[in-house]
């Protein structure tokens, strides 16, 4: 009785056809017959029976059942225990992460985890918060990298470390300036000036409309006259004189200054947390290795 064996005879009781069967691992039906032919040999009873179309299991394929997935998970729990002990750890990476994170920090993390860690593939999706965490819920992603706090994480058997702290601020066009040039701007000129907002799930929006409630405000207190969800495609309209906008700090480039200018906003100054979410599940060895080097990476260990 092989592995294989056990994983064919699986798919055959959950598909009950040998053709989905091998449709499903890749392998001709001839194939699929022939390994559960062997498995039936060895064990000395038939497996399946024929109830016209259909392929039901036996009584004692009922009773294999239980214990061959019991035993194909054990076989792959090994495979993951001892894979982090190798000197090349492979394996595939699921991230997700929030606009700025995504863009801004993940690139620099992930191209130093790729040299250090070349067997293992990354896939990253830059999502807004709402989405990350439907991911996360689905299993789809290891991993999940947000800006702010969300608002609904009830139910989703997520815990989250604390990754760093962003700080917004209020951009405006170099060459077009909107706001007053010099000194501070006060909330209620610049609710009278075009705003750029982000779009409804944005974790800078969150943090914004929170910010503004906190003083009393209500949530569309600004002017906004259109609703982004790029922080470049913010920047050039910005640059271009179209509104003015919160941006985070890490966004903002040295060779950008020409065209665009920070301005101080008077008791007004965006701050929110960058977390790590983590499902309450044992992690894949790629994904616990990267959670490491995000925890190092910031100062947490």
């Amino acid at each position: 009785m092989t592995n294989d064996q056990l994983k064919v005879f699986l798919k055959v009781a959950e598909h009950q056809s040998f053709t989905q069967a091998g449709e499903a691992l890749f392998l001709t039906q001839p194939a699929i017959s022939l390994q559960v032919k062997s498995l039936e040999k060895d064990l000395g009873v038939p497996l399946f029976e024929r109830t016209g179309k259909k392929i039901l299991l036996t009584e004692a394929g009922r009773k294999l059942l239980p214990m061959a997935r019991s035993i194909t998970l054990q076989m792959e729990e090994a495979r993951e225990a001892v894979l982090p002990l190798g000197k090349t750890p492979q394996g595939h990476l699921r991230l997700g992460a929030s606009m700025t994170i995504g863009t801004y920090l993940l690139p620099r993390l992930l191209a130093g985890f790729r040299k250090d860690h070349p067997r293992i593939t990354t896939s990253l999706a830059v999502q807004n918060t709402h989405q990350i965490l439907h991911d996360l819920k689905a299993s789809e992603i290891d991993l999940g990298l947000i800006e702010g706090e969300p608002t609904k994480t009830q139910g989703l058997s997520l815990d989250r470390t604390f990754f760093d702290h962003d700080h917004l601020v209020l951009i405006d066009s170099a060459a077009h300036p909107l706001a007053p040039e010099t000194g501070s701007l006060s909330l209620s000129l610049l609710q009278k000036l075009p705003f750029i907002g982000r779009e409804t799930g944005s974790g800078t929006r969150q943090v914004i409309e929170r910010e503004l409630l906190e003083k009393g405000l209500p949530p569309d207190y600004f002017d906004v006259v259109m609703t982004v969800d790029n922080p470049e495609a913010i920047k050039e309209l910005v640059a271009l004189g179209a509104g003015l906008a919160f941006i985070s700090s890490l966004c903002l480039k040295p060779e950008e200054a020409d065209r665009i200018r920070t301005v101080p906003v008077e008791g007004f100054a965006p701050v929110r947390n960058l977390w790590i979410f983590v499902p309450q599940k044992k992690l894949s060895p790629a994904a616990d290795l990267f959670l490491q080097r995000l925890v190092r990476s910031r100062g947490l260990a």
